[in-house]
């Protein structure tokens, strides 16, 4: 999802060699240092969140997924709250700065909101890595034989030369 996401953070390595209570892991790192993050960025960020939720879904089915992208999902929807509640990027709620109890009532519109947003990046993603299964499927084999791949793997497994190509 990273690797084709506008805005989205460069990979730095895959893993599936298992981190804490994580099964493994993607790590991206930012190109260089961020003082203000644009709606595009915070996006892309919603999207490579929702991968790995995803690619379970399309791999072994709706029945089959797993906990394993519980914290996946808890950043994401932290990180939509924040979109909503502390950046105004909804449309519905406005240009706002919401304060930490909101009534009842705007608390309901953004929760609305926040669950729009993952919808949203939900919808994304499940459309990108259906267009790229082949590739979806190229890194998870991948990653199966060695593990850990830096990006430089990566590129080179899932974007290779084209014919003519000197390098």
């Amino acid at each position: 999802v990273a690797l084709n996401t506008k805005g989205a953070h460069p990979i730095h390595k895959a893993t599936i060699m298992p981190r804490g209570s994580a099964l493994g892991m993607v790590t991206q790192l930012p190109s260089n240092d961020e003082t203000s993050v644009s709606k595009r960025q915070l996006l892309a960020r919603l999207d490579v969140c929702m991968g790995g939720r995803v690619a379970e879904e399309l791999i072994f089915g709706l029945d089959h997924i797993t906990t394993g992208a519980s914290s996946d999902l808890s950043q994401a929807t932290e990180l939509a709250q924040y979109m909503v509640s502390s950046c105004g990027m909804s449309e519905a709620i406005g240009p706002v700065h919401i304060k930490e109890r909101p009534s009842s009532d705007m608390q309901s519109r953004i929760d609305a909101e926040v669950v729009k947003l993952l919808r949203e990046a939900y919808e994304r993603v499940k459309s990108l890595l259906k267009r790229h299964e082949k590739q979806l499927h190229t890194l998870a084999n991948a990653l199966l034989e060695y593990e850990t791949l830096t990006a430089e793997d990566i590129k080179r497994i899932l974007l290779p030369k084209q014919e003519g190509e000197k390098f």
